[in-house]
């Protein structure tokens, strides 16, 4: 059980949105520790040099009323997508296998909460013409899907097994401040400067969230247990070729894309009262600055 001021530990916590969450923790005032292997953690936080391997050592170390696990295989900048189709073995092994072993170290720890970042992309390409809740059938077409979707199921085998209370919240495309990876959403950082990117499928609807949207969302998390195993974050909808007219930058050709399902975060908003502040527009404007 979590207090006002509570001891975290973040896995994960030089990525993207990773970084993003512990800076909002560090302003709510909770004490973290940082598990992180190579990139700077945000100041404030302990750091805790290494990565999934060493959760025992870290989880000794730290002695947190929470975990958060925002971990995820890497090969470089190139974004998760393209790290899990070039090495799918080693997006498997980390992003399943490791969150396992964290799940693990964490029961023998005697930690029962678990926070964690999931994907949209675990539920496959879109089949019908709706919003999806969590109950959707899954049906994976990438590595990082799969690997996302075992580790859903890891993650629900100790909810049952050892009564651990872990939540996990499936993302969609995260942009926003920070951005520091090529791939698909370093893509939106191009054309918000004005310059040219190649998309695929560049009028397909797709939803995307601001990386300041999923940080207060899980700082809010952290204080509220007891909720489901599995949220969805929708954000906001666009398209490839709304956000290039908006910011006046062109689009240039590219292999067809994965039609993604738009998903509903009708269950997320009933049990926590969370909504979204940033729409694509203020992305845009925090990328334009972020760049500037």
């Amino acid at each position: 059980m979590t207090t006002s001021r509570s001891r975290l530990l973040v896995v994960g916590a030089g990525g993207f949105v990773g970084a993003a969450c512990t800076r909002a923790l560090l302003a709510a005032g909770h004490q973290v520790f940082a598990l992180e292997p190579a990139r700077p953690v945000p100041e404030g936080a302990t750091l805790l040099p290494g990565g999934l391997a060493d959760t025992a050592e870290a989880l000794a170390a730290a002695r947190p009323d929470c975990v958060l696990n925002f971990a995820a295989f890497s090969a470089g900048p190139v974004g998760l997508a393209r790290s899990g189709e070039a090495a799918p073995e080693r997006a498997l092994e980390v992003n399943a296998l490791g969150f396992h072993a964290l799940l693990r170290a964490a029961q023998a720890a005697g930690v029962r909460r678990v926070l964690w970042s999931s994907s949209t992309v675990a539920i496959g390409p879109a089949t019908r013409d709706a919003r999806e809740d969590e109950d959707v059938p899954c049906a994976p077409v990438t590595s990082y899907g799969l690997s996302k979707l075992l580790a859903e199921q890891v993650a629900g085998f100790f909810r049952r097994v050892h009564g651990m209370d872990i939540t996990g919240i499936r993302l969609p495309l995260i942009f926003g401040p920070g951005l520091w990876y090529d791939g698909a959403a370093a893509a939106v950082k191009r054309l918000a400067t004005g310059q040219p990117a190649a998309v695929g499928a560049p009028d397909l609807p797709f939803d995307a969230a601001d990386v300041r949207d999923v940080a207060r969302l899980f700082a809010l998390l952290v204080a509220r247990p007891g909720l489901a195993a599995l949220y969805h974050l929708a954000g906001y909808t666009t398209t490839w070729r709304e956000i290039a007219a908006r910011c006046g930058a062109e689009l240039q050709p590219a292999p067809a894309g994965i039609a993604w399902p738009l998903v509903s975060q009708a269950r997320l908003e009933q049990d926590t009262g969370f909504a979204c502040t940033h729409d694509l527009g203020a992305t845009l404007r925090a990328l334009r600055e972020d760049c500037a």
